[in-house]
């Protein structure tokens, strides 16, 4: 027996993160049973600052303990656990606080010279070593910090993109070791970032939370404060000249770090307080050697790195003195030349000029989305001294899936970087134009498919605590992206199915993790959307239906005769098939955490749902509104009583489309699972095999390595779909690999976190064998089958502390104990 992924607020040992109080979880290996009690006892230098003692209530999922916490103080504990078949484990980890509501001695700084990218350095004394040194700090826009000529930390792009009108947050580094006796220097090298870089679309807009770059930090060793940011600090030459997360970065290692005079002591205006850490940190993960060096018909040179990622290229320099080298992303190439033309206005260029120096280079204040870079330099270029690193927010993957069906391996693959890719700082809907915006549509329609592929509670609730705040002044409606930039079409709000995410995504969190305080902390934001809707809906009159406003509804579906965008069904049908879901999930979250207010929300479903009937289904029960979309809307959201004419229904409508989808961004991630889950498995098996467009299989033909945003965002010859917005990493697409998960190798939640899951595997012989292996809040769950000849082998493995429900094709359903089984 052996405890595993010990964590707090769902961070392994977390330093310098907000938290009010510690969350315990922890998941159980190899094991027999269940578990008859946990133990926690903290200790802080050496001494016991709290025992739970012998506690047979503690979740695995979510243990909360009453221990005040002190500012800038490391909490060592051990968690002991014991099973029902008397087998023990112990394991030891920590956690550590920051700056909490400590008042900080430091002074905010800003470089009086620049105002794109600065550095500000700090020369001080230190007089004896140090056991233990901790830095905390913050800087405006993006930062990174050098103690001693070495970088401070493993993350990039700190401290992130949030609401920086709400909050600003400060982030703790460890750098016990990196002081040493006598004189020290601390560098800080600012760009713009988010915070004051260009954002938006056409251009967009500048200075959105300031127009100047800022710093605050504190250093001490051994508690003792040995420097703290104030107007003695210094401004020097920055080599990086530009920096922008749109166009990219110029580095020019001819200049010299001379003294520019002293910073200027100032605080940024109009933004929040200056707090812990929610956001998990920007680090680099896979990294890419170049598949392949080519030359263009034009006389381009091109890295290919064989896949589309988010993240920069580094290279060993070996220039002369004034040469320069540029490299431009990009993700596709046509007719074998270099192609641009989908980043819009963005220039996404690095630019690096030598200095004659041999060293590795890379950029510091801006990424790129690209499989590609073109290589502008007058020397000749080795394809050995570049590497693609892939950047993301740091969350491990949780689940391996394959099948017999390489393409559609492939495609899972595909949908997995599409996450990857998208899950920096924010859930974005691409990383590589003038957008990579937190759009809260494409979140929610991926988010059951994230929580299901990696592991993303503490990312959500960064995302989450950002939402909750944008609503406070908008009366608790949800914008289209959050953070909000809060100006023209990218500044509103309320739109469905973009607004509901406030609602889907922390629900989806507690389904597939169980963590109830996460819940409990997001419901505030959950209830204020509906409430929001109902206010807006009432003002009208009338049954309880959302009645007007704009709703990108199912985005891009492709069954509207009419061009555009926007699909054939009926956005307000839609609205209020969402507004009836949620008001249902705020009612059941109320009940679970003991708020008296589930009676009234469970009431305003039924009365949504009363409407929705009445307006939307004829006598026959059915949704008359005759999409694919509509009736998967009918099916998943439970807005009919004849759930299985109602398949037969979507049968018949993908039938009627010569067995092809024609749905957007509300259908696609519900339209598998409704049919299999109305007993037409078999149909939606053959969606999955399609490879001619529409369909998934599509794109993996014509090479992609991740998901599209348009079904034809690259035409059958190559080309760039003319019709414009054409991002080749969008993730909503990706939805599709949640269903091969959950309904292909048929493993799903039956209680929170998986406490209980329901193992149903659906084997189809086209596929002759899947099998899927999910590391979730529980434990490692496996469930797979294969084809020898005419019998199908089972095998499916359950971990300690829960229970799975299997239901094998026609056979009694069977209730298993963690084990492996095989059938």
């Amino acid at each position: 027996m052996k405890l595993t992924n010990l964590r707090v607020w769902n961070l392994v040992e977390p330093v310098g993160y907000a938290m009010n109080a510690p969350v315990f979880s922890w998941t159980v290996e190899e094991a027999q049973g269940e578990q008859a009690f946990a133990r926690t006892t903290v200790r802080v230098n050496g001494e016991t600052a709290y025992d739970s003692g012998e506690e047979r209530a503690a979740d695995s999922l979510g243990w909360k303990i009453r221990l005040p916490l002190l500012p800038r103080t490391r909490y060592d504990y051990t968690l002991t656990v014991q099973s029902t078949s008397g087998e023990r484990a112990t394991a030891d980890s920590f956690f550590e606080t920051g700056k909490r509501d400590e008042t900080w001695t430091a002074k905010w700084i800003s470089p009086r010279q620049s105002r794109s990218c600065a550095q500000l350095r700090k020369r001080f004394t230190v007089s004896a070593c140090t056991e233990s040194a901790r830095l905390y700090m913050c800087g405006l826009g993006v930062y990174e910090v050098w103690l001693n000529g070495e970088k401070v930390g493993d993350e990039y792009l700190a401290p992130g993109y949030h609401a920086y009108d709400f909050h600003l947050a400060a982030q703790t580094y460890d750098v016990t070791g990196r002081l040493r006796e006598g004189e020290n220097e601390l560098i800080i090298a600012l760009g713009e970032g988010w915070f004051k870089g260009r954002l938006g679309f056409e251009g967009g807009y500048t200075d959105l939370y300031g127009d100047r770059l800022y710093a605050i930090a504190e250093l001490y060793g051994d508690g003792v404060l040995l420097t703290a940011t104030d107007e003695s600090w210094e401004e020097l030459h920055s080599p990086v000249t530009f920096a922008n997360i749109y166009d990219g970065e110029t580095w020019d290692a001819r200049i010299a770090p001379d003294l520019l005079g002293n910073a200027e002591e100032t605080e940024p205006e109009h933004c929040g307080v200056l707090q812990d850490r929610v956001s998990l940190p920007v680090r680099a993960f896979d990294r890419f050697s170049v598949k392949e060096l080519m030359e263009t018909p034009k006389g381009d040179t091109i890295l290919d790195f064989g896949q589309n990622m988010t993240g920069w290229v580094e290279f060993r320099s070996r220039l002369p003195e004034g040469t320069s080298l540029t490299l431009t992303a990009g993700e596709i190439l046509q007719d074998g030349e270099f192609y641009h033309d989908n980043y819009r206005t963005a220039k996404t260029e690095f630019t690096y000029i030598s200095d004659g120096q041999e060293r590795m280079v890379r950029p510091h204040f801006t990424f790129f989305g690209f499989r590609y870079m073109k290589v502008s330099c007058t020397c000749p270029v080795n394809a050995d001294d570049f590497t693609a690193v892939h950047l993301r927010s740091a969350m491990p993957g949780t689940t391996v899936f394959a099948c017999g069906n390489p393409l559609v391996n492939r495609l899972y693959e595909n949908a997995l970087w599409g996450m990857k890719d998208n899950l920096l700082e924010v859930p974005t809907d691409c990383p590589q134009r003038d957008e990579r915006l937190g759009w809260t549509g494409d979140a929610q329609a991926i988010s059951d498919t994230a929580c299901q592929s990696l592991y993303m509670p503490a990312f959500y609730r960064k995302y989450l605590w950002d939402m909750r705040a944008e609503q406070s002044i908008l009366g608790g409606s949800v914008p289209n992206v959050v953070p909000r930039i809060k100006r023209d079409m990218i500044g509103e709000h309320g739109s469905c199915p973009w607004a509901d995410a406030g609602v889907i995504i922390p629900f989806n969190t507690w389904r597939y993790y169980g963590n109830t305080e996460l819940l409990r902390e997001t419901y505030p934001g959950m209830k204020d959307w509906v409430d929001c809707q109902r206010r807006r809906e009432e003002a009208i009159g009338g049954p309880h239906l959302v009645k007007d406003g704009f709703h990108f509804a199912d985005w891009l579906a492709l069954d509207n005769p009419q061009p555009g965008p926007f699909g054939a069904t009926d956005p307000l049908y839609i609205a209020s098939a969402y507004y009836y879901r949620c008001a249902q999930i705020v009612a059941e979250s109320a009940n679970l955490l003991g708020f008296a207010e589930a009676g009234e929300y469970r009431d305003l479903a039924a009365e949504i749902l009363a409407a929705i009937r009445e307006k939307y289904f004829g006598a026959d029960g059915l949704c008359q509104i005759r999409t694919q979309t509509a009736a998967a809307l009918a099916i998943v959201f439970g807005l009919t009583k004849k759930v299985q004419e109602q398949g037969d229904v979507l049968y018949e409508l993908v039938a009627g489309n010569n067995s092809h989808l024609n749905t957007g961004f509300v259908g696609t991630p519900i339209l598998c699972p409704a049919l299999s889950s109305t007993g037409h498995h078999d149909m939606a098996v053959t969606l999955l095999l399609q490879e001619d467009f529409p369909s998934w299989l599509y794109s993996v033909r014509l090479g992609a390595t991740t998901i599209w945003e348009r079904w034809n965002s690259v035409l059958p010859d190559g080309h760039m779909n003319p019709e414009g917005m054409n991002s080749l990493n969008h993730y909503t697409y990706g939805s599709i690999a949640g269903w091969m998960l959950s309904w292909l190798c048929g493993v799903r939640p039956a209680l929170p976190g998986y406490r209980k899951a329901i193992l149903e595997p659906r084997p189809d012989r086209r596929l002759g064998h899947a099998e899927a292996k999910l590391d979730t809040a529980a434990g490692r769950f496996v469930c797979g089958w294969r084809f020898e000849g005419d019998t199908v082998h089972y095998h499916v493995e359950i971990p300690f502390g829960a229970v799975a429900e299997l239901r094998l094709p026609g056979q009694r359903v069977q209730e298993l104990s963690p084990g492996k089984y095989d059938f």
